[in-house]
């Protein structure tokens, strides 16, 4: 067995053995039957310890793409790619991809605690100069609509304004749900009142879901990278997570019907605009055939929709659910962005029986959202408001993008690559140079620069160690320019 292993990677060695024998295996190059090197004989072949040998194997037994024998004594494959997929799909000529899932391990949670430090430019060492933050994917305060809120909070004061001091229904405020259906029509979805529930953000929503559709150690397909984030929240919902890799067009659905054979899970999770940390879109060919499988095996879809608006050019892609004609998309939204993160309010949208369960979850645990948050926005909606805030958005994050590009690809001493996003507030870049991954963090912070590393979005840190996330919503053009030119000088500093 060819097994190379990369001491300058973050992920575990173990971890790194694991997915190099799940890439041949799942590529067919070690079948079903093979029998793997005896543990002491490829600890001695990768110069590793035979206790590192042995966790690997232990995780491939728990991903039941192995067994352990007794008699004949050894390791067996056990997976069949031809097999799984012959069985119910009755294709198997394309190769199947490495480290395409992850089941959720508690490893994972080292990780969350650094972007949570990152987020908030908090826990890392400290600079000696202020700290540029191109790691906080959020939208500047300065841009928030402070004149228009203001003017309806003045408005609530006077006398037979609107009564926001008792309950409000447990589905969310008749004036906002009215509101959330006229922005919903002019994205060609046509929703009923009775199939809209008021949220306090997305996190809240996808926990309502798994509530109901959702049982312990059950299984859910999501894309690859993933926020750290999101992850940790299906955490705590003890839900097994498996992965589906990602190009420029968004979620590779070529491999969705071979994991659902595998894995049967009960939910799809999809970001297809403007995808979290990636900025891709998925195409339309591609969200048909997302939307054809999940009627085949009965499989709902959460698709959340938050940046799909902070767009910069191109013909809007339909959402999967102004597209769904049978009702299994479970659509979420937030006003965290086009309004401000102070009004705490989103939304869901999904056939009426699933809201009628979602109203009795919020009475159970909340029982009613604020009504003064609800009534402000749907005032902030109904007036108008909101797509005067949404086009200032674009404005200024269009020109940010332009000139994060524009400098990253002035930098001739530095091979940064990457997409131009087509909407959005974040970079996926990858510094194609010879740098330590830890180095470069720490050296960037010491200069008074963070950013998101690319390795945190992907499960066990196994992949993105040259891919950093740069976030360009929340500084100022000339914090920009500045915050380039500091992560430059630490990836000068990092080489070698």
């Amino acid at each position: 067995m060819n097994i190379h292993i990369d001491r300058q990677m973050s992920a575990p060695v173990y971890m790194q053995i694991k997915n190099i024998i799940k890439k041949q295996i799942l590529s067919g190059e070690l079948v079903s039957g093979f029998k793997l090197p005896p543990e002491r004989e490829l600890a001695k072949e990768t110069g590793v310890h035979r206790n590192t040998i042995i966790r690997a194997y232990e995780e491939l037994i728990k991903e039941e793409l192995i067994t352990s024998s007794v008699s004949p004594r050894g390791y067996f494959v056990t997976y069949s790619q031809q097999k799984e997929y012959k069985k119910v799909t009755g294709f198997s000529s394309r190769k199947y991809p490495g480290a395409l899932s992850f089941m959720l391990k508690d490893e994972y949670l080292q990780m969350d605690t650094l972007f949570s430090e990152l987020f908030y430019n908090d826990g890392l060492a400290k600079s000696e100069q202020k700290v540029i933050s191109l790691a906080a994917d959020i939208i500047t305060k300065d841009l928030y609509p402070r004149e228009h809120l203001n003017e309806i909070v003045r408005e609530l004061s006077r006398a037979g304004g609107f009564d926001w001091y008792g309950f409000s229904p447990a589905q969310g405020l008749p004036e906002l749900i009215a509101s959330i259906q006229g922005l919903l029509k002019r994205r060609n979805i046509h929703a009923t009142s009775k199939e809209i529930q008021v949220v306090s953000e997305t996190y809240e929503a996808i926990q309502f879901a798994a509530k109901i559709f959702l049982s312990s150690r059950d299984t859910i397909i999501a894309e690859e990278p993933i926020s750290p984030d999101m992850l940790q929240a299906f955490q705590f919902m003890d839900v097994n997570v498996i992965t589906i890799p990602m190009d420029e067009d968004g979620m590779e659905t070529r491999y969705l019907e071979g994991l659902i054979v595998k894995y049967r899970p009960k939910l799809i999770y999809t970001i297809p605009t403007f995808h979290f940390p990636t900025s891709s879109v998925l195409s339309l060919s591609r969200r048909y055939e997302l939307l054809e499988l999940s009627y085949k095996y009965d499989i709902p879809i959460i698709e959340e929709d938050c940046d799909s608006v902070i767009r910069y050019e191109g013909t809007p892609v339909p959402s999967l659910k102004a597209l769904d004609t049978m009702g299994n998309v479970i659509y979420i939204n937030s006003f965290i962005a086009t309004i401000c993160p102070g009004i705490r309010t989103a939304y869901m949208v999904a056939p009426e029986k699933i809201t009628r369960k979602l109203s009795m979850i919020m009475e159970n645990t909340q029982i009613f959202l604020s009504p003064l948050n609800q009534y402000i926005a749907s005032q902030f909606i109904s007036r108008g408001y909101i797509y005067d805030s949404i086009e200032k958005i674009c404005q200024f994050g269009r020109q940010n993008r332009d000139l994060l590009c524009r400098t990253l690809a002035a930098t001739e001493d530095i091979d940064y690559r990457f997409t131009v996003p087509k909407g959005g507030t974040s970079l996926w870049c990858c510094i194609n140079e010879n740098i330590n991954p830890k180095k470069l963090l720490c050296k960037a912070h010491e200069l008074g620069v963070s950013y998101m590393p690319g390795n945190l979005f992907f499960p066990f840190r196994s992949k993105g160690d040259d891919l950093v996330r740069l976030c360009y919503g929340n500084v100022s053009p000339n914090e920009l320019t500045e915050g380039i030119e500091r992560l430059s000088e630490a990836v000068r500093a990092s080489r070698g």
